[in-house]
């Protein structure tokens, strides 16, 4: 298994709790790669990412102040929730390095002061999505 291959071990169903691993880590996510009828077999999801839903509101200045210690990590709270300690390492769009993955933040700036500071993150809700496949010019279906 790869490091960067999302593995799924179980799931509950979609919008229910799943175990995955990842980068030697078994983490609990919401399933949002099962349909309605059927859920997911364990195995390597080849088409699917992380992403996460903060409820909370904060901003990414408030964000620096509460990783002092300048950690990468992500910490479980409960069921698929985590605080995500980790670097910003690019803005348009952001993107936070959690040690274990790297996701794009939700919160949109053009603020390159940014780039390299530590933040943590609320993370209400870490789920496996189906990564959007890019839809290719029709020429391109029709190569031998």
């Amino acid at each position: 298994m790869s490091v960067s291959e999302i593995r799924m071990e179980q799931t509950q169903g979609l919008g229910r709790l799943a175990e995955v691993w990842f980068g030697g880590r078994l983490l609990e996510v919401c399933d949002s790669v099962s349909t309605a009828a059927v859920r997911q077999l364990p195995g390597v999801l080849d088409a699917a990412e992380f992403r996460y839903v903060s409820q909370q509101g904060f901003s990414l200045v408030e964000a620096i102040g509460e990783n002092p210690s300048r950690r990468r990590e992500l910490e479980h709270q409960r069921r698929w929730a985590y605080i995500g300690y980790g670097q910003i390492t690019s803005i348009m769009p952001v993107v936070i390095d959690f040690g274990v993955l790297q996701m794009t933040d939700a919160n949109w700036t053009t603020d390159e002061s940014l780039v390299g500071q530590f933040v943590a993150v609320p993370i209400d809700r870490l789920e496996i999505v189906t990564r959007d496949v890019p839809d290719w010019p029709e020429e391109l279906h029709e190569l031998p």
